[in-house]
This record gives C-alpha cells, sequence and structure tokens, in this order.
C-alpha cells in the first residue's frame, strides 16, 4: 500500500499560513452574528409586550421550580456531585491510549508507504492511593448531602420570595382602588397633576415588579400578571407556640450546621494522613496491541506486565507540616466555637421572633374588638363622621399588622420542614 503527495513541503508551509488566518476569520464572523442577535434582542425587549399572561399561584410556582435559575444552578451543582461520587470507581480503570508514529526520512516524504507508519495501543493499570481515595470519598459523599441541604433552602427561599411578589401584588391592587375612591370623593381639593404623579409611580412599580417575575420565573419578554387570591394562607397564630428548635422546627439548619462542623473534621482527619506512610504502585504493561509485532493481535504476552511497590514515609524539617496540623484544629475549634456563639444568637432571636409575633396577635385582637364596637354601637348623627374616621385608621392600623404578621409567618415557613 503506498500513496504519492506532491509537493508536500510546499503544500505543508501553505496549510501552516492559512490556517490561523481561517480560524480568526471565522471567530469574528460568528462575534457579528451574534452582535445582531443581540442588537435585535434588544430592540425586541424594548418595546412592552401587550400580550398578558395570568399566573395562579400553582402555576407560578411550578414555573419557578422548574425554570428559577437559582434553583437550576443548585440542581445541577447536585447532580455533578451525585456523578462524581457514583463514578469515583472509574479512576481504577486503566486509561487506553492509542498511538500512531511516523518515521522516514525528508526526502522521502512524497512517498510514504505503510511500512512507515506503525500504531499501538497501551492501557496501564491504575493502582490509587488507598488513603487518597477513602479521603475522597467521603469528601464526595459530604459534598453530596450539603448541596441536597442547600438545594433544598435555596428552593424554599425562592418560594417565599414569590410569595411575597404575590402579597405585593394583592395590596397594589388595594392602593389603586384606595387612590381611584380618593379621588372621587375629594376631587375638588385635588390637583390633577399630583393624581398623575401617583398613577405614574404605580404603574413605574408595576413595571419593576414585572420585570422581577419574570427574571424570577425565567420568563423574559412576557407581562405577567399575578392572581394574588389563588395563594395558599400561611398562618402560623395556632401553631408557633408548639415549635421546638431542633426538635420540630428547624432541622434543615441543623443539618446544615453538622455538615459544616463535619467538613472541618475531615479536614483535620485529611491533614492528619499526611503523616502516615504513603503506599505507592506503579505497573509496566505491554502494548495491547503493536503493529510492528508479527503475530498482529490484541493483548501480548501477559507475564510482561510487572507491578511495583513502595511504602515511605517524609519527613518534614521545615514546620510546614505541623503548621498545617495546627491549622486544621484551629479551624475545627474556631468551627465549633463559631456554632455555638451563632446558635446562641438565633435562639435568642426565636425568643424575640416568638415575642413579636405574639405582641401582634394581642394588637390584632384589641383593634378587631375595638372596630366592632364602632360598627355595633348606635352613635348620634353628630358623631358619625367621627366614627368613620376612627373606623377608617383602624382598618389601616390591622392592614398593617397583618403585613407585619405575614412577615414573621414567611420567617416561620422557612423554617417548618414539616410544610415542605
Amino acid at each position: 500500500m503506498s500513496f504519492r503527495l506532491c509537493n508536500l513541503p510546499k503544500f505543508a508551509a501553505a496549510v501552516m499560513l492559512l490556517l490561523p488566518s481561517c480560524g480568526t476569520d471565522s471567530m469574528f464572523r460568528e462575534i457579528a452574528a451574534n452582535q445582531q442577535d443581540i442588537r435585535q434582542s434588544t430592540a425586541a425587549a424594548a418595546v412592552d409586550p401587550h400580550d398578558i399572561t395570568r399566573l395562579d399561584w400553582k402555576q407560578a410556582r411550578d414555573r419557578l421550580i422548574s425554570h428559577n435559575e437559582s434553583i437550576r444552578s443548585s440542581a445541577t451543582r447536585l447532580e455533578e456531585l451525585k456523578r462524581e461520587r457514583k463514578n469515583q470507581w472509574r479512576e481504577w480503570l486503566p486509561r487506553p491510549t492509542f498511538y500512531v508514529n511516523l518515521q522516514d526520512s525528508f526526502k522521502e516524504l512524497g512517498n510514504l508507504t505503510s511500512d512507515s507508519i506503525n500504531s499501538s495501543i497501551y492501557a496501564p493499570l491504575v493502582i490509587p492511593n488507598p488513603w487518597t481515595q477513602t479521603a475522597r470519598a467521603y469528601q464526595y459523599a459530604l459534598s453530596e448531602v450539603q448541596a441536597e441541604a442547600y438545594h433544598e433552602l435555596t428552593r424554599r427561599r425562592q418560594i417565599i420570595a414569590l410569595y411575597r411578589q404575590f402579597s405585593e401584588w394583592e395590596r397594589a391592587g388595594d392602593r389603586l382602588a384606595s387612590t381611584a375612591s380618593s379621588n372621587q370623593l375629594e376631587e375638588a381639593v385635588r390637583i390633577r397633576l399630583q393624581a398623575r404623579e401617583s398613577t405614574l409611580m404605580e404603574e413605574e412599580r408595576l413595571q419593576m415588579q414585572r420585570g422581577q417575575l419574570s427574571r424570577m420565573l425565567n420568563m423574559p419578554g412576557t407581562n405577567i400578571t399575578l392572581l394574588p387570591k389563588s395563594r395558599p394562607a400561611i398562618d402560623y397564630s395556632s401553631k408557633f407556640r408548639k415549635f421546638v428548635p431542633g426538635k420540630n422546627y428547624g432541622t434543615l439548619a441543623t443539618q446544615l450546621s453538622a455538615y459544616e462542623l463535619q467538613a472541618a473534621l475531615l479536614r483535620k482527619r485529611g491533614v492528619d494522613l499526611q503523616r502516615w506512610p504513603t503506599p505507592n504502585f506503579s505497573t509496566t504493561t505491554p502494548a495491547i496491541y503493536d503493529s510492528n509485532r508479527e503475530d498482529r493481535q490484541f493483548f501480548g504476552d501477559v507475564e510482561q506486565i510487572s507491578i511495583f511497590g513502595s511504602w515511605n514515609k517524609t519527613f518534614d524539617l521545615t514546620g510546614r507540616q505541623a503548621a498545617e496540623i495546627r491549622s486544621a484544629k484551629d479551624n475545627v475549634r474556631f468551627v465549633r466555637d463559631n456554632l455555638n456563639i451563632r446558635l446562641d444568637s438565633e435562639g435568642r432571636e426565636w425568643r424575640r421572633l416568638q415575642q413579636r409575633y405574639e405582641h401582634l396577635l394581642q394588637q390584632r385582637n384589641l383593634l378587631q374588638s375595638r372596630l366592632r364596637n364602632i360598627t355595633r354601637t348606635q352613635n348620634r348623627v353628630g358623631s358619625v363622621r367621627q366614627d368613620l374616621d376612627d373606623a377608617r385608621k383602624l382598618m389601616t392600623d390591622l392592614q398593617n399588622i397583618e403585613r407585619r404578621k405575614e412577615h414573621l409567618d414567611l420567617e416561620l415557613w422557612l423554617w417548618d420542614d414539616t410544610a415542605w
């Protein structure tokens, strides 16, 4: 078998000169195409879409879980760690390598034959360090459970953020209704410019909220309208007293703290392993296939496979290893102390949250009782206006209390593991 290549040196030189130019030209063509796409997308995004997409709570929540970038990013990271842990055994597999060699004199390059080219396949055995593999297995397992916990925490926080959007959407609707009625009643004393300014500010707020929803739900170029009445009621007024952090509340938080401490302990154990004698293994294997071998068969002489092993211990005289050991021990102590401080702070915050919640419930009951008394009492005609003013003020105060209570409810919801 033979073939002739005429003027091979000149052809090779021309190819060497043309390849870089062709490569950069294609790159700049791609950049120009990307710029054109971006310009078109920018122009399209500058036009406010007229179509409205209405979403109830279930639709928005399902869309959030499947398309939100933060949730998808943490899910991707979790899947990567699962694959790494699952495929750790593959580090023991041989790594086949295919070689092709060309050997001929320069003046004979234009008349190559099959005798000038030879090929071979090698698959050396791999014997990893058992201490390293054990440490890596622990690290993979810990990283996976940590990623699972953080993914769950990310999911919860994004869902709660969406719930806040629904609440804000409902309050915005109440503000618009209040503005409209106020304009009807007090049109004579209001300046039209002020009313217009108020409307513009509300429209800007609406567009800003729609932009936040578009990013959150990964729906660019879409005008989203939420249906607030569809969201579930989150109310812990009859349940929060039964919560005991660490037992039936905040289990995910305790898991994250335990993983943090375990990571510090694994680092210390890994540093301690460096003081142990290190086993080393290596192999020499013949080619599985060699075109120069006369029999032309795969798998040469198995007896030619050799395994070498050694056990060595390096003594560090620089003090670096001792410093790493001290640093690892100090890190464990720091993590423990920081954890104790954080637990104390969170315990105090939990007690304050309970007190605030209890106080809000008492305020709400008091205001509701006063409002009922105003609506039930048969007052004189002269006091009707005063009663209406008192009732309007009480309703405003109740709305503020309900907003503060919802904020506390959502804090409780985040760490209520039974609710998820």
